[in-house]
This record gives structure tokens, C-alpha cells and sequence, in this order.
């Protein structure tokens, strides 16, 4: 068995699937269950997963941690220091240098 994520349309979908042999010999799929949306998974997901691994004698899962985000505010200006650092870090500045020597 193995999972799959399958399209239709916009949205994206998690299916369970296995492989079997037919009658010919010839490897076929077919979906088991289809677990839902993959953007509405979220929780419910962790519950299967825990289930499973109850039913095989393994340990679930350890519980997600939520983790803490804290906003603090930022410099004034940081957003325009930030591009200058970038700018002079790909050697935008050395083009206007280059074009005054070229001529």
C-alpha cells in the first residue's frame, strides 16, 4: 500500500492505494480510501496514522507541538537596508563601475 495525491480540478486530494495482480498476471492499482482534501487534512490525518500504527504494535505518534510565534517590530528602514545588502551582494554595484570604465 502507499499514498497518493491525485488532482481534480483546483483542489488535491490523499488517496490510500495498493497494488495487486489480475487474473492475466498484469500489475493493476486500485484506491483503498480516500482520506480527503489535502488542505483540510490537518489533524485528522495524525488520528489514521496513530490507528495504524496502534494496529501493527508500534508506537504512535508523539502529539504536534504548536509552535510559539512571537511578532516583534521591525527597524525602520530594515526593509530598505535589507535590498541594499542584497543589491551589494550580487555585485549590482559593480555594473555602474564596469559601464564607467567600458566607455
Amino acid at each position: 500500500m502507499y499514498v497518493k495525491i491525485t488532482r481534480s480540478g483546483p483542489r488535491r486530494y490523499v488517496q490510500l492505494l495498493e497494488s495487486f495482480r489480475d487474473e492475466t498476471g498484469r500489475v493493476k492499482k486500485r484506491t483503498v480510501a480516500t482520506l480527503g482534501r489535502l488542505d483540510e487534512i490537518g489533524g485528522a490525518l495524525d488520528s489514521v496514522i496513530n490507528g495504524l500504527l496502534k494496529v501493527a504494535g508500534r508506537e504512535g505518534l508523539p502529539p504536534a507541538a504548536t509552535p510559539e510565534v512571537t511578532f516583534e517590530s521591525a527597524r525602520a528602514l530594515g526593509d530598505v537596508w535589507a535590498l541594499t545588502e542584497l543589491w551589494k551582494e550580487l555585485g549590482f554595484g559593480e555594473i555602474g563601475r564596469c559601464q564607467d570604465r567600458c566607455r
